[in-house]
């Protein structure tokens, strides 16, 4: 049954990581999947940026998501520690299998590493005012 949940939590963590950190990009944009006007194989599988920003995990979801990013690593001797709530998301421990500490890692409420979350959020800032200027 551990195995199940692991192998399925694998599963989501790999369809929504792509679509965790792409951002959709504009008419001069077209590398990538899920870039530029086409957006690729994918694109039916993309979130809204602004419906990504707005997501809100739960303290038991962002361990399952570090869980499955910890396995597609491939590291067995590593394992999700501490997870806590912050003001600005969560943080989350990464240790080895004797408790030991490799990792502090700063998430947004969404799952994404903070500085990814807050680097998203300015340039969707910067793109509502170009657009409302235009």
């Amino acid at each position: 049954m551990k195995k199940k949940l692991l192998m399925i939590s694998a599963l989501v963590a790999a369809l929504s990581a792509g679509s965790a950190f792409a951002m959709p990009g504009g008419k001069d944009c077209d590398r990538g999947f899920g870039m530029g006007k086409h957006g690729g194989p994918f694109k039916a599988h993309h979130m809204d940026p602004e419906e990504m920003l707005a997501r809100e995990l739960s303290k038991d979801q962002v361990r399952t998501l570090m869980e499955a990013r910890l396995i597609m690593k491939g590291n067995e001797n590593l394992k999700v520690g501490k997870v806590s709530s912050t003001r600005s998301g969560f943080e989350v421990s990464i240790v080895t299998r004797d408790d030991s500490l490799v990792e502090e890692l700063e998430l947004a409420k969404n799952g994404m590493p903070l500085k990814k979350y807050e680097r998203l959020q300015e340039r969707l800032e910067k793109r509502r005012a170009q657009q409302n200027d235009d």
